[in-house]
């Protein structure tokens, strides 16, 4: 299996997903910046020009970060990282979308108005990204709270939502958004989860 892979956020999610799970990847370092990913190569293999995607033995491509993690879970089901039980599902499934789609969407929001790299996709707004920078904040102050005093993000043992997460907060650092160093839930769930051996994957 190779995993087609850049210095982002969604595809260190599934690294540390797999380091997790102990699951062996080929990674295929993509030069985004250079429009690799815009080569009619690619773009066979994956129209959406977006990384990670997996290709398997048979050149089957998986695209999505959570299509790719589904499918390893569902061949490598030990240890569960998806959850057990439908309300144990249910729970990693919600945090896990709130990292994503409420911290890490925000933040990528947020680039967009900011970063010179987005200018060219369309008007860029000092007000918009005002706008994403407050809701991710508000939304840390949920996971914070969420989190309490467990040990891993949604509950007693790991799960996608800490790989997201991690991934999430690291993207924060590279932006130089910093505020989830306000929260004191997820600033020691973060140095524990990064002393595991899978957060450097």
């Amino acid at each position: 299996m190779k995993l087609y892979n850049f210095a982002a956020p969604n595809p260190q999610k599934v690294r540390i997903y797999a380091a997790e799970k102990g699951i062996p990847l080929e990674l295929v370092d993509v030069d985004v910046m250079g429009g690799q990913l815009r080569t009619q190569e690619m773009l066979a293999k994956n129209p959406l020009a977006v990384v990670p995607f997996m290709e398997l033995d048979d050149g089957t491509v998986i695209r999505e970060s959570l299509a790719i993690i589904e499918y390893l879970e569902e061949l490598n089901p030990e240890p569960p990282m998806l959850g057990t039980s439908p309300l144990e599902r249910a729970r990693v499934r919600e945090l896990d979308r709130l990292a994503e789609l409420g911290l890490m969407g925000e933040l990528a929001n947020y680039a967009h108005h900011v970063s010179p790299f987005f200018a060219h996709k369309g008007p860029q707004s000092p007000d918009a990204a005002k706008m994403a920078h407050n809701c991710y904040r508000r939304n840390l102050e949920i996971m914070d709270r969420e989190i309490g005093d467990s040990p891993f993000v949604a509950g007693a043992r790991p799960s996608v939502a800490d790989c997201t997460l991690y991934s999430t907060l690291a993207f924060g650092d590279y932006i130089g958004i910093k505020d989830a160093a306000d929260f004191p839930n997820i600033v020691r769930w973060r140095a524990a989860f990064g002393a595991r051996p899978s957060a450097a994957a």
